[in-house]
């Protein structure tokens, strides 16, 4: 995964700009609304950026695991074995 953290700057309305993240503004914007809608909790730009990048990042490291995991399996396509057969 890439790196996350931002680089906060504030546009003439005050709001943050967020640079180098895997997350664009529309996307945070999107996941402030769903917040409120599924759980009634408004959150800042600040908050929201904070919970989505975890939660980026847990699905990082869920797939990644995965995929490790995956790589581990027998692959019947090339006929792979494991010792014990």
């Amino acid at each position: 995964m890439t790196e996350t953290a931002a680089q906060i700057a504030t546009n003439d309305h005050n709001a943050p700009i967020l640079t180098n993240s895997l997350i664009t503004a529309e996307e945070l914007k999107e996941f402030k609304e769903l917040a409120f809608k599924e759980y009634g909790i408004r959150l800042t730009n600040e908050q929201a950026f904070e919970q989505a990048t975890a939660l980026l990042s847990l699905f990082d490291t869920l797939i990644t695991s995965g995929l490790e995991q995956t790589g581990q399996r027998v692959n019947i396509n090339n006929n792979s074995r494991p010792k014990e057969f």
